[in-house]
């Protein structure tokens, strides 16, 4: 697989791994019946990353790894719980997903 593909097939991965990630806390807090504050508390950090996600920045995305520390953390806790919920993995395992995709393509884009 040449560069170009291996670029290309990463940001599709960090794209759809970071809109899934979305969905996945939103409906997580939801199911927690958590108020509005929750929300935003919890959403803005990532929020903050989708102009540099849509152009692909590698900077954005360097700075994205640092941010998913905490969501990692958090999805830990909650799969270590006694009676981990289905969105609790889906969490813990986007998270990776994206972590990864996104540290990829960074180092990618850097070599190329």
């Amino acid at each position: 697989m040449d560069t170009p593909k291996k670029i290309a097939a990463s940001l599709l991965i960090t794209r759809v791994s970071f809109v899934l990630l979305l969905i996945v806390i939103s409906i997580n807090l939801w199911l927690q019946s958590q108020p509005s504050v929750i929300y935003f508390i919890v959403l803005t950090p990532l929020i903050i990353f989708i102009p540099g996600i849509i152009t692909g920045t590698v900077r954005t995305l360097i700075w994205l790894g640092f941010v998913l520390l905490v969501y990692f953390a958090s999805a830990v806790y909650g799969v270590s719980k006694p009676q981990p919920q289905v969105f609790d993995i889906a969490e813990l395992l986007l998270t990776v997903i994206l972590f990864c995709s996104s540290m990829y393509y960074a180092r990618i884009r850097q070599l190329s």
